[in-house]
Parts: C-alpha cells; structure tokens; sequence
C-alpha cells in the first residue's frame, strides 16, 4: 500500500479523526501552534485544549508565527509516515535527535521548547495521519 504525501488533506482528515477519539483526548491539553514544513510547503496546525482546532497551508515566511515547526523534506515526510504506519520509524523526538541539526525548528527559543512538553500529541497526531494516509 504507497502512503500518500504530507498535504492540506490528509491533515484536515487527522484532525477530524483525532478530534473524535477519546483515547486522543487522554494525552491532556496542548496550547501550540505547529508549523509543518514540507520542502516548499508549509502548514500550521493548531491544539486547544484538548483538540486540535485547526489546520492552514500557510506561506513558508508565516512560519514564524509558529511555536515551532517541524522540518523534513517531502519524500523524508512520505518516508516518515510510511515507517510510523509500519512500526519501523522512530519516534519525533529520536528523529530530531538523531537528524543533524534536528527536525525541530523555530525562532523563540522558549515557544520550541514546546515540542518537548507536547511531544506525545503531536506524535499521537502524525501517527493517526500515517495510518489515515495509505
């Protein structure tokens, strides 16, 4: 089964899918505004509360606005999701270890440090888009 690419869709369907699980909800709250970075797309994913309230395409400079942003190229997201899907791939945080110069990216030091706060969201998030993307 080919895993479909990061795009608008397939994180308007996550969305929708996360917002509806109960077990999701059990992760707590998250307060952040997700940057996803995509080789020359770029996308913001924002969490209120215990949902996520809503996903754009945005223009690659709107990235700023993030808290942080995740960057992989378009085939490394493919890839990423593909292995997620199949229990290969390592986790958002061994990846941004592991990737030289990390995957993590923004201009607040303080706001990035929200990856590490909300991680298992945002891990929980991807992973339902892995599964939703095949």
């Amino acid at each position: 089964m080919t895993i479909v690419a990061l795009d608008l869709s397939l994180l308007e369907k996550t969305r929708e899918a996360v917002n509806s699980d109960r077990e999701y909800r059990k992760l707590g709250t998250t307060d952040a505004r997700v940057g996803i970075k995509a080789g020359e797309a770029a996308f913001l994913v924002d969490f209120e509360a215990f949902e996520c309230a809503a996903v754009a395409a945005i223009e690659l400079d709107a990235l700023r606005d993030a808290d942080f942003y995740l960057e992989l190229t378009p085939d490394a997201w493919k890839a990423y999701l593909a292995g997620r899907r199949a229990g290969t791939a390592p986790s958002l945080i061994s990846l941004d270890v592991d990737t030289p110069n990390g995957i993590v990216k923004g201009t607040d030091p303080l706001k990035t440090l929200k990856f590490e706060r909300y991680h298992l969201t945002l891990q929980s998030f991807l992973d339902t888009g892995a599964r939703l993307a095949a």
